[in-house]
């Protein structure tokens, strides 16, 4: 490496990088990329009526698109209240459950959803979607009784995954 003077702090820590961590660099640029891949017709074989229950109007967006990209359309709540009405109007198949929303969070729905309709065959399908990535998180979704778990920030895999153990209500 070359410097002129006067030498600053981060051209020397820049050089010194440069000279010593190029061997891990260049792993981490060989590492490949995990690649989104999207199924358009996932949708068509196995249809699902699918509820959003999210607050984040970002969140919302990304998760439709995924949705979208897979084949599939989905109803938007925006809290734990909307989601029950949403339910009570009409079915669905599964709920996309985020765990922190206003006025009633994601696991008091759920637990409310269970109240209501105990048996699995007549509830849709609940898949929490929260932030909270730690295995007690998930623990504690589970435990409230919610089916599944996908962490933010969302994976496709992972909730294509979480969407394939869902069936069609009748």
């Amino acid at each position: 490496a070359h410097l002129h003077k006067p030498l600053k702090p981060s051209q020397l820590f820049d050089a010194l990088v440069g000279i010593f961590a190029t061997s891990v660099i260049d792993e981490k640029v060989k590492r490949p990329v995990e690649r989104l891949h999207f199924d358009p017709e996932l949708g068509k074989r196995h249809p699902l009526r699918i509820l959003l229950a999210e607050d984040n109007l970002v969140n919302q967006k990304v998760a439709l698109r995924i949705l979208e990209q897979s084949g599939y359309r989905a109803d938007i709540a925006s809290n734990g209240k909307e989601t029950l009405e949403s339910i009570a109007r009409q079915p669905y198949d599964v709920i996309l459950m985020d765990v922190q929303m206003p006025e009633m969070d994601g696991l008091e729905a759920t637990r409310r959803i269970l109240a209501r309709w105990p048996d699995k065959k007549d509830r849709p399908r609940i898949i929490a979607m929260t932030a909270d990535a730690l295995e007690s998180d998930r623990e504690m979704c589970l435990a409230v009784g919610m089916d599944d778990y996908v962490a933010k920030p969302i994976r496709v895999a992972e909730l294509m995954e979480a969407l394939a153990k869902a069936e069609p209500r009748k």
